[in-house]
């Protein structure tokens, strides 16, 4: 998985491939990736700042799940 940052010059609502919440994108938006470059989806705000480590794991938990 490779991550992608876009700045946004409005306000945008997505729902967290995390945490699964709708929530209003800031001045960027943080989009999970494939390695072609096509987007699963959007990380809110609120799971990025639980840190990286808990971001990784989650998205170790959410790439098997695609593998089954």
């Amino acid at each position: 998985m490779k991550f992608q940052i876009e700045c946004n010059t409005g306000k945008i609502s997505k729902i967290c491939l995390i945490c699964q919440q709708n929530s209003q994108t800031g001045r960027a938006r943080l989009i999970v990736c494939n390695d072609q470059g096509e987007g699963y989806g959007d990380i809110c705000h609120q799971c990025i700042a639980k840190g990286g480590n808990w971001v990784q794991l989650q998205l170790q938990k959410f790439s098997h799940q695609l593998l089954t």
